[in-house]
């Protein structure tokens, strides 16, 4: 015979024989078999089959039940007194092991217990060996330009400098060109006559010269770059001179050179012929003069 019990498994009795039991339930059907006595709790409701140890008692929900003997018998069970407690039978083979009961509930949560003291402090740790150098990173991409910031707060005033050394003294500059001619001052007024002046004593008679004749001759040179020069024979004397200019142009300068030459300088015309330094004298031409005397 075959009895079920709780989770698929299955309990097979062979040669069933005679059924030893003690059941509380009215209408209990057993079989047993030759093939060895089993110990079994089944519970009142659901039937569901305990197989255990001979010395392991059924809970108070559970029939007790002993299977085995020869033979093969169906026997039917009432209920009926109960019998005096038999002796405790020899040790059973260790039964399979039933299934994990359902978790429980979980626990309350104890009480927080003490702080524990502090412990002692570690010792210090020996020092780690060298890591192996790092591989080069690749560069990063260049970051965006940062916005403008924003203008600084003016700064105070800085202290006033100590005084600079004296500058050397510069070099002295090139002369200057000739200035224009100014213009004509206006005529003085004529002063008050002057006194009588008393008269002089008479001069010796003077010695009698030897006769001298002199002899005046001109000499002339053109010029075309604004000015020109002329002299006269070596040993004679300048006495005047003169100029001609070509086309436009106004004397600067005409005076002596020297002793025995004559000197003209030129420019241009410019505004209304009215010559001006800025003119330059580039291209004027003429001729200059010079009077000479010389002994004859």
């Amino acid at each position: 015979m075959a009895i079920k019990i709780r989770g698929g498994r299955t309990l097979t009795l062979a040669t069933v024989g005679a059924l030893a039991v003690s059941l509380l339930a009215v209408g209990g059907v057993a079989t047993a078999s030759s093939a060895g006595e089993v110990y079994a709790c089944v519970h009142k409701k659901s039937r569901y089959v305990r197989i255990l140890n001979p010395t392991t008692p059924c809970k108070k929900t559970e029939i007790r039940m002993v299977i085995g003997g020869g033979g093969q018998s169906t026997t039917t069970i009432t209920e009926g007194t109960k019998g005096d407690t038999g002796p405790q039978g020899p040790k059973g083979d260790t039964g399979l092991q039933g299934r994990q009961g359902f978790p429980g509930k979980n626990g309350k949560n104890g009480k927080d217990g003490l702080p524990g003291k502090d412990g002692l402090p570690g010792k210090n740790g020996t020092d780690g060996k060298d890591g192996l150098p790092g591989k080069n990173g690749t560069d990063g991409v260049d970051g965006k330009d940062g916005k403008d910031g924003l203008p600084g707060k003016v700064g105070a005033d800085g202290k006033d400098g100590k005084d600079g050394l004296n500058g050397k003294d510069g070099k002295d500059g090139a002369d200057g060109k000739n200035g224009l001619p100014g213009k004509d001052g206006a005529d003085g007024k004529n002063g008050k006559d002057g006194l009588p002046g008393k008269d002089g004593k008479d001069g010796k008679d003077g010695v009698d010269g030897k006769g001298i004749t002199y002899t005046t001759y001109t000499r002339s040179n053109s010029f075309s770059s604004g000015s020109g020069s002329v002299s006269c024979t070596s040993g004679d004397v300048a006495t005047g001179g003169g100029f001609s200019i070509n086309g436009g142009g106004n004397v600067t300068s005409s005076a002596p050179n020297g002793g025995s030459g004559w000197s003209v300088t030129a420019v241009k015309d410019d505004n209304n012929n009215v010559a001006t330094q800025s003119s330059g004298n580039h291209g004027v031409s003429g001729t200059v003069y010079v009077v000479c005397l010389k002994k004859s």
